[in-house]
């Protein structure tokens, strides 16, 4: 048994032939994405197959590692919500440290969050010019904040 749709592709009407089985909806937990523009007769159709991931920050620091300084990264496209997002990570995770930024300034400027503290980042001009990477002084605070970290515990 075949399943007919016509679909509107590129402006021309094309029928789409698929088995039974290989319906994207016949389970929850795959997605299956059609990424061919245009489907002529007798070529393949060429699909993407993803699979949720469980997210693992949860499991490492209650179970796995709970005595670790764990740190994680926020990236926003919104410049807007970036530290709201960041700080909740940290309430539902409850781990040390989010290196948080926005996509457009990700290479110049990073906050670094703790539950107590809020810390910026930033390459001036003369850094970029030099090509200073931020990575070198993302490093170097975290480097700090880690030997502080296991002083204390």
């Amino acid at each position: 048994m075949h399943f007919r749709a016509s679909r509107r592709l590129c402006g021309a009407t094309r029928r789409l032939r698929l088995p039974a089985p290989s319906w994207p909806w016949s389970s929850p937990l795959w997605r299956t994405i059609c990424i061919c523009c245009r489907l002529r007769p007798r070529r393949s159709i060429r699909w993407i197959t993803m699979k949720m991931v469980p997210k693992m920050l949860s499991p490492l620091v209650k179970d796995w590692a709970p005595k670790a300084f764990i740190i994680s990264f926020k990236l926003e496209t919104d410049p807007s919500i970036v530290i709201d997002r960041a700080r909740n990570a940290l309430e539902v995770y409850r781990h040390q440290v989010v290196v948080a930024n926005s996509l457009e300034s990700r290479r110049s400027s990073v906050v670094i969050l703790t539950k107590d503290s809020e810390t910026k980042i930033l390459l001036s001009e003369e850094e970029v010019e030099k090509g200073i990477d931020i990575e070198e002084k993302i490093v170097g605070d975290l480097q700090s904040r880690h030997t502080a970290f296991i002083h204390d515990n």
